[in-house]
């Protein structure tokens, strides 16, 4: 499975919404993925569990990338993500399957959403074991936090989208110059 649907349920968050804020929704995206069987019914706690996983990974991607830009909105990613990923992941335990070509990590449990989970847990390892991961970033802008992948040669993109949020980090530091510029009374400086 590639490392895109890491990004597809990084994503589900949104500025506008939240594509797995329900169970219903949950099961409905993990179906359309292939992770999971339809009609398997998700519980509240499921939701949850995977709604911090989410977070936690997107945290993860975001060091991917250079540190967030001077922002005055509020930064998109929730401080605590990574530990809560980091316990949570004790719960969904991997085992290499060599019955396959190639092995690949599979989850260990039976159980259809905890192995759904685990699944995009075997994503994250895989990527990181074939050198991809990295190239998976967060955007730098704050508000924004959108997962995408660096498709650039020299693996140093750093918005979702230089015409937005690029855009608005150049025009904020543009403006900071320029109140941070001594005055110069309305006439040209002197050069």
């Amino acid at each position: 499975m590639p490392l895109r649907v890491i990004e597809e349920f990084v994503n589900t968050r949104r500025r506008d919404g939240d594509d797995i804020a329900t169970p219903r929704q949950l099961a409905t995206w993990l179906h359309a993925c292939g992770l999971m069987p339809a009609g398997t019914v998700v519980s509240a706690e499921q939701r949850g569990r995977a709604e911090r996983i989410r977070e936690g990974l997107r945290a993860l991607i975001a060091e991917n990338n250079a540190e967030p830009v001077t922002s005055p909105r509020p930064d998109g990613l929730n401080p605590a993500a990574r530990a809560e990923l980091a316990d949570l992941t004790r719960d969904f335990p991997l085992m290499l399957d060599v019955t396959v070509s190639p092995p690949r990590l599979v989850a260990r449990t039976r159980a259809p959403v905890e192995a759904a989970l685990a699944r995009l847990l075997a994503v994250v390892a895989e990527a990181v074991a074939d050198g991809t991961w990295t190239r998976l970033k967060a955007c730098r802008e704050p508000s924004c936090r959108w997962a995408y992948y660096d498709h650039s040669r020299n693996r140093r993109r750093t918005w979702c989208s230089m015409d937005i949020c690029g855009n608005r980090a150049k025009a904020r530091a543009s403006h900071h110059r320029k109140s941070a510029a001594p005055s110069t009374g309305g006439r040209p400086a002197n050069r």
